[in-house]
């Protein structure tokens, strides 16, 4: 079983804060609706930011403590409707310690096509036998689909990245949006696909010998920073 790591709050904020801020340097951050939240270690219980800001705009008074049954905790801010699929998540898998939601364009462009990423770039086998589709964007619909899977792409809605660190479902969320890029852009050219027996290995080079996603989060730290000092 993995656990939560702990932490105190001003550092799971300030996290949050900072995965929001990438987020939006990368493109996803479309208007009102993404939200990135953290299992509070311990407690049935999770952090998310408040519904009423873009990522971009997302500061340290906009993220807030809720329980499972969506009582506010700490902060008095109206939350998405959609903190019942974290909250749904999180009492299902105890491997997630953080998920991320967005409306991006590109993943929700791929996302409409009604289809999963197709392995259409290296990094794209981070995906490869780990994604899934969900009908709907409730738990009701997510919950039986999951399973192990770190990534759910919802038709016509958006996508949503799972991981057991925030910078893990972060940075996934960041490549997913990339790859979705791609993957929508070379659709019509038809486009072959990686050989299906080079994909296995090629996820492993890049995320265990790698380490691209612990180098994408240290990346997005950076993005994060920049975004604050030009003021947005």
């Amino acid at each position: 079983m993995t656990t939560a790591p702990a932490a105190n709050s001003p550092e799971v904020i300030g996290d949050i804060v900072t995965a929001c801020k990438a987020l939006a340097a990368n493109g996803c951050d479309t208007g009102i609706g993404g939200h990135v939240s953290v299992r509070a270690p311990g407690e049935d219980a999770l952090w998310i930011n408040a519904f009423d800001r873009t990522l971009g705009e997302v500061g340290r008074d906009d993220v807030m403590k809720l329980d499972y049954e969506g009582n506010l905790l700490e902060g008095n801010r109206f939350i998405s409707p959609g903190w019942e699929f974290h909250a749904g998540i999180y009492g299902q898998r105890s491997d997630v310690n953080s998920i991320v939601h967005t409306h991006s364009f590109w993943i929700c462009a791929l996302a409409s096509m009604a289809r999963p990423l197709k392995m259409r770039h290296n990094l794209c086998t981070l995906f490869y036998e780990d994604q899934v589709m969900s009908p709907d964007d409730d738990f009701a619909s997510i919950g039986p689909v999951i399973g192990t899977c770190s990534t759910v792409l919802i038709p016509w809605h958006g996508g949503i990245t799972v991981g057991r660190s925030l910078p893990r479902a972060a940075a996934l969320h960041v490549t997913l949006d990339q790859m979705a890029r791609l993957d929508v852009t070379l659709e019509p050219t038809g486009a072959p696909e990686l050989p299906t027996e080079t994909r296995l290995p090629m996820r492993k080079l890049i995320d265990e010998v790698a380490g691209y996603l612990e180098q994408t989060w240290d990346l997005m730290g950076r993005q994060a920073a920049d975004y604050r000092h030009r003021g947005a």
